[in-house]
Parts: C-alpha cells; structure tokens; sequence
C-alpha cells in the first residue's frame, strides 16, 4: 500500500507518523505510527490481504511536536 500526500512547508518539518488500524479512529496496527523522514509518500508493506485498513498522517518538528491527525483514509486489500 502506497500512500502520498502533499508535503506540508514549515521550515522546521522533521518528518511524519503514519497511523494504521483496522478499525476507524484506532490506530493498532503493529508497528504504527511509522515514523518516517520528509518525503511525501511512503509504501507499507506486507499488510494481510481481505482486510480494510484505515490510515491518518501526522507532521512533527525539529522540538518533536506533533500535528493533529489528518482526514482519515481508508481501502480494502484483497
């Protein structure tokens, strides 16, 4: 699964957190939130098939402060 999004501008980016859940607004996947640079797309693999994930994004700075969550997106993998 291939996500992107567009690249938030502030100077003093660090990068973002990828939540991932199967379920809306629990985000309970092993390994979430990844926490990854500043690019602005990220593949997360071997997510089990004939299951519906749901994903939200964060940004977070140089301090380590967190952005709230992004809209929620979510697909089916079969």
């Amino acid at each position: 699964m291939t996500l992107t999004w567009a690249a938030n501008v502030e100077p003093d980016l660090a990068g973002y957190k990828i939540y991932v859940g199967t379920k809306s607004g629990t985000y309970n996947f092993p390994g979430s939130p990844f926490v990854i640079g500043k690019v602005s797309s990220y593949t997360i693999s071997n997510l089990p098939k004939v299951q519906t994930y749901f994903f939200a994004l964060s940004a977070y700075d140089n301090a380590g402060n967190e952005s709230l969550l992004s809209a929620e997106v979510s697909t089916t993998l079969y």
